[in-house]
């Protein structure tokens, strides 16, 4: 189970909050991504699709943005090699770049690759144009549509009218499950589960912090208490959360946490005001020799949440043999010993200078506790809209940007 330190933030008091209610209150907006995860039959449906056409492609590419793309390339970095991939191999355009997009078109063998289209809405223009683009190629290349297309969509939309119109095989986007919170739906494990994924542990993960996110014990509900660290340091100023995992492999995690964070408190409350908590994606210990600085001694307007490792895997040792008082710190250590001290040293000296900071470990980094952290920043967000008197499942402020776009277009 995950651990969460709060020594470094003061004056906090948990109590005060009704939990109950406020438990109740979030189970009134019918969200479902805390219940989709009791989903054996979406499971069932993705493991058989996976078998049906394990072997057949070299490519996985997924078109889609924002939730539809974030959350899948967390779990691939998460959980995959950065340096090895084995086949099929997983890509994400997430994107509409030309450039990004040429060179898709010529790295993939389209009899090798096989796109997953994913739009809850069904009219994302990104999304659509990335299709029309795919589409034609394949249709170039001479090759059926239903061979190399899948659709991850709602059940209304103009995706979901092409892929009804195209015979395209489809997954459900669950309407009651918003975009930035889908990645434990067919969007996030489809993808997951034909590069070899436990998709399975992911969910087993997930639902472990969903007992805690509905418990109404304060010790026990992690996601309340980070989302009271959040909402409370946020009244003293300190509205902009710093993600900082200690792992490298957790670096895409925070991008998925700046679309959660950004787009579900960025928000008008029910008094008229505006509201939100900025994101912030920082790396330990990279961010130590880059914006680090500004944490320490800059404004004291930030909340820094570390996110670290317990188990590092096999023990990397430090082969320091030389004499000199500037390495000998290093002798029989290990690397997993100093990434560790520097994250320790790094909250330490940020809490001697007034600056609020907490701790999440996890026992190692794997698809259970992958699920973990995904249900807890999603449980804490819920929290949140309740805190600040929003709706944390919207997301109105985008909306004239897309008609802007279409205007210009047209």
């Amino acid at each position: 189970m995950i651990h969460l330190d709060l020594k470094n933030i003061p004056d906090l008091s948990l109590e005060g909050k009704n939990l109950p209610k406020l438990l109740g209150d979030i189970h009134t907006r019918d969200q479902g991504f805390y219940s989709v995860i009791d989903d054996e039959k979406l499971l069932k449906k993705i493991e058989a699709f996976v078998d049906q056409i394990k072997g057949k492609y070299k490519n996985i590419v997924v078109l889609g943005i924002g939730g539809s793309a974030l959350g899948t390339i967390a779990i691939k970095d998460c959980l995959s090699n950065f340096f090895v991939q084995s086949f099929p191999q997983l890509h994400v355009l997430e994107n509409i770049d030309p450039q990004f997009l040429h060179e898709a078109i010529e790295a993939f063998d389209i009899e090798q690759t096989l796109f997953i289209v994913i739009s809850k809405s069904g009219g994302t223009a990104e999304t659509l144009s990335q299709f029309a683009l795919f589409r034609n190629e394949v249709e170039k290349s001479g090759h059926n549509l239903q061979d190399h297309f899948v659709v991850i969509t709602g059940n209304k939309g103009l995706l979901r009218e092409q892929t009804i119109a195209l015979n395209l095989p489809t997954f459900n986007v669950p309407e009651n499950v918003g975009g930035r919170f889908s990645v434990l739906t067919a969007v996030g494990l489809l993808p997951a589960a034909l590069i070899g994924i436990d998709i399975r542990a992911l969910i087993q993960g997930a639902q472990t912090m969903r007992e805690a996110f509905v418990s109404e014990d304060i010790d026990r509900n992690l996601p309340f208490q980070l989302a009271s660290v959040q909402f409370l340091c946020s009244k003293k100023g300190q509205s902009q959360n710093v993600l900082m995992p200690y792992a490298t492999k957790l670096r895409t995690f925070s991008a998925w946490f700046a679309q959660l964070l950004a787009e579900s408190t960025g928000k008008v409350d029910r008094k008229g005001h505006h509201v939100g908590l900025t994101p912030i994606p920082a790396l330990g210990v990279t961010d130590q020799h880059s914006q680090f600085q500004l944490f320490a001694q800059g404004p004291n307007d930030k909340l820094i949440l570390f996110l670290t490792i317990k188990n590092h895997g096999k023990p990397l040792p430090i082969p320091i043999t030389q004499d000199h008082n500037k390495v000998n710190f290093l002798k029989n250590k290990t690397f997993a010993d100093l990434l560790d001290a520097e994250q320790r040293a790094t909250a330490d000296t940020l809490a001697e200078v007034g600056r609020p900071n907490l701790t999440i470990e996890i026992d190692q980094l794997d698809a259970e506790h992958l699920g973990q952290l995904f249900l807890l920043f999603e449980g804490a967000t819920a929290f949140l809209g309740e805190f600040m008197n929003i709706n944390a499942f919207n997301q109105p402020g985008v909306e004239r940007s897309k008609e802007l776009t279409r205007e210009y277009l047209s």
